[in-house]
């Protein structure tokens, strides 16, 4: 679905993707799990584009649910995997999620599908991402949409918000989400919850990064999008 002249959003629910497209040519903005490949080539094909298209591959967090199918399309695309340098380490090994928080919450009947649905979609077969490029807060990436880099660490120290200014986007990543996690209900925009971050203090400081951004359409990581004033989102989000 084109959320916004040349962003796409691709919802393996409760996994959330992008693609931004410029001339012809596509990033992928995080990978969901291994099984979320065909929907992805399914959707660039859509657009009239193959895998060839692809010049980079950028990553909120060194999650497996964000990192999934990145390095077999960077290996397809001979496309480099852009990510945070505080995540560099995290995204070449396999299995990064905040297991704990997940595994001691599978007796809630939303999670426990949450995490069948990984297991399906290849959560144990995800592959590190083999040559990570590290960037910086405030880069402004050499990729297809530009995309500006907010670090806003807390739910991982290399989290990040990617802003396309030219159309108002904010590609939220987790750092700002509408599903809860743990019980699968739709909302306002609201950090993950207080056991999914590595520190959930410096995540809820984070957010003061994104104040000046004004009114945005914000595309998280999971959850439906949403727009209107950041500071009404981190106002929101700080309440919750």
């Amino acid at each position: 679905m084109q959320i916004a002249p040349g962003v796409h959003h691709f919802n393996t629910d409760p996994f959330n993707w992008y693609v931004l497209e410029e001339a012809g040519r596509l990033t992928l903005v995080d990978a969901g799990f291994p099984g979320h490949f065909g929907v992805f080539m399914q959707g660039i094909r859509s657009l009239g584009r193959e895998i060839e298209d692809v010049e980079a591959v950028i990553l909120s967090h060194a999650h497996a649910d964000h990192m999934g199918f990145a390095d077999r399309v960077a290996r397809a695309a001979k496309a480099p995997v852009f990510i945070h340098r505080n995540d560099e380490a995290a995204a070449q090994k396999v299995l990064q999620l905040p297991w704990s928080a997940l595994l001691s919450n599978a007796w809630r009947p939303y999670m426990a599908g949450m995490l069948t649905r990984a297991a399906v979609n290849g959560v144990f077969s995800t592959a590190r991402v083999s040559d990570p490029r590290p960037f910086e807060d405030g880069a402004v990436l050499d990729a297809p949409g530009r995309p500006h880099v907010i670090h806003t660490p807390g739910h991982t120290a290399g989290e990040v918000a990617f802003y396309l200014p030219d159309q108002r986007v904010l590609i939220s990543g987790d750092t700002l989400v509408t599903r809860d996690l743990y019980t699968g209900s739709m909302g306002s925009p609201q950090l993950t919850r207080r056991r999914l971050n590595d520190d959930y203090a410096e995540a809820r400081k984070s957010l003061d990064r994104l104040k000046d951004l004004g009114n945005v359409t914000m595309l998280p990581g999971h959850g439906h999008p949403w727009q209107g004033e950041i500071s009404e989102a981190i106002a929101l989000a700080l309440a919750g």
